[in-house]
């Protein structure tokens, strides 16, 4: 069958039958004036002369010499059987592309929120995130194994009729919270039951819902420095007070957190690779952390975001699985395992009851998450694929970081001090002191790479010659040829 186009609206066009002009002649210039500024334009079906007649209740014969007319001009064209189109040839006129209509734009009073965006949304984008060398946290989705995934969402799909399509419960997809529970107390030793946990679209969410449901105004949360902006514009959104905390061998510093902001409600962490700087909590650390958040009541979050990439040694268990006291929030996201235009993630609470409460937020905000894409991810951990995809993306991540290593080595000694890490999908490397990384990050911009700097992830403790560069999203020869472009760079600095 062939494609049918869909044929177009004419809400701009007003007949007045007691206006000077004839029915005709209104018409007539409306429409010709529509190709000029592109509301008609090349290819569109024009409504048939039946419907126009019936809908400006104007005779039929009015709008049929209207068309024939103006397909006389070139402006219209008549398709025996499909109606009457805009002319190819309308792209020729002068007016059709330096006239199109665009949305009237209103001052910035009428647009902007009564208080417009509060600090909390500072130094955010909303826009296409192009894949060059060296961004962070990208996964290398060339080796996505695609073919499976296409098999299983046809599967999926042949029986989607088996899933409740309607309003569902937005806690999520039972088998794939049973299938989760399942891989994470195998691979991170989590502690938890389907009925505590809540699918949720990424981690920005989870820690959105945390800052909204458990901060009151002015409550301190401990906040890593350098840090994960995304939790640190959660919790003053919802009117949490930010208190860095420095990062040390062992992850944070809880000598300084305890006696800085004694009186924190909150404190997140991310402690098997700490984000950006990539240490791992030592457990003295971990047992430290849990024992002052049963003694002071606070709550921990624990973003696992990408621990499931470790090279050398088995992952390290959860700092969850440890808490027995019932102070930790575990938040975790398939987006850097699998495919980051998923945007799925998981919480998992000390309390069904909890789950229940952060459910029923998440069902006021927005509802559910995409069952059918719930369904896809759950038959694809339930059938082994996710385990295999990760084992063998460990292998081509450690290779990759081994890569990266050493052509910095290579051709940038002396000038780049890279830092691998245990795990995780990118490392720090350091300028020498005295060497301002933004303004390499900048230039390197400007020639196609994508280089974060600590300092974009500080709040307090600076770091000013420190760079990110992610190693886990590209080939050999791109990072080879993106590290020769850093050198071109380096060159025109020291």
């Amino acid at each position: 069958m062939g494609k049918i186009t869909p044929q177009i609206l004419v809400t701009f066009i007003t007949i007045h039958k007691n206006k000077g002009a004839t029915i005709h002649d209104q018409l007539y210039e409306q429409l010709k004036t529509g190709v000029y500024n592109g509301m008609l334009r090349s290819g569109e079906r024009m409504p048939s002369s039946r419907e126009m007649s019936t809908e400006f209740k104007i005779s039929r014969n009015a709008v049929l010499q209207v068309f024939e007319q103006l397909t006389i001009e070139g402006f219209f064209e008549a398709k025996t059987g499909a109606g009457t189109f805009i002319s190819k040839n309308v792209d020729k006129f002068s007016w059709s592309k330096s006239k199109t209509t665009a949305p009237e734009q209103k001052p910035e009073r009428f647009t902007a929120r009564p208080y417009g965006l509060n600090d909390a949304f500072k130094g955010h984008v909303s826009s296409l995130e192009l894949i060059h060398p060296f961004q962070a946290s990208v996964p290398l989705i060339s080796e996505f194994p695609f073919q499976t995934w296409a098999r299983i969402s046809a599967a999926v799909h042949k029986k989607m009729n088996k899933l409740h399509l309607g309003y569902d419960d937005a806690q999520g997809y039972w088998p794939l919270r049973k299938a989760l529970c399942d891989h994470l107390r195998i691979s991170r030793s989590v502690n938890c039951d389907p009925d505590n946990m809540l699918i949720v679209n990424g981690s920005r969410q989870a820690l959105n819902l945390i800052a909204e449901i458990l901060l009151n105004d002015g409550d301190q949360c401990w906040m890593e420095d350098p840090g994960y902006p995304g939790a640190t514009s959660a919790i003053k959104r919802f009117g949490g007070q930010i208190c860095p905390v420095p990062i040390i061998d062992d992850g944070m510093d809880l000598n300084f957190a305890s006696h800085h902001y004694p009186k924190a409600k909150l404190a997140y962490v991310t402690p098997s690779h700490q984000f950006p700087m990539g240490n791992t909590m030592a457990l003295s650390e971990r047992v430290k952390l849990l024992n002052w958040a049963k003694d002071h009541d606070m709550w921990i979050v624990e973003d696992d975001y990408d621990s499931e990439f470790r090279y050398n040694s088995r992952p390290i268990p959860a700092l969850q699985g440890m808490d027995t006291n019932g102070n930790v929030i575990y938040v975790g996201n398939l987006s850097k395992v699998i495919l980051p235009a998923l945007r799925l993630g998981y919480m998992v609470f000390p309390t069904k009851a909890m789950a229940r409460q952060f459910t029923i937020a998440k069902s006021v905000i927005e509802g559910q998450s995409n069952i059918i894409n719930q369904a896809i991810i759950n038959e694809f951990i339930r059938q082994g694929h996710f385990s295999r995809h990760i084992r063998r993306m460990r292998v081509l991540y450690k290779k990759a970081q081994d890569d990266l290593v050493n052509l910095i080595r290579l051709h940038l000694n002396n000038r780049l001090q890279p830092v691998p890490v245990e795990a995780g999908m990118h490392f720090i490397a350091w300028l020498p002191p005295g060497v301002n990384a933004t303004i390499i990050a900048n230039d390197a911009l400007k020639e196609g790479l994508i280089i974060q700097t600590l300092n974009q992830y500080s709040v307090q403790f600076n770091n000013q010659n420190g760079l990110i560069l992610g190693f886990a999203g590209f080939s050999f020869m791109e990072m080879e040829t993106a590290i020769l472009v850093l050198k071109r760079v380096l060159d025109k600095h020291f």
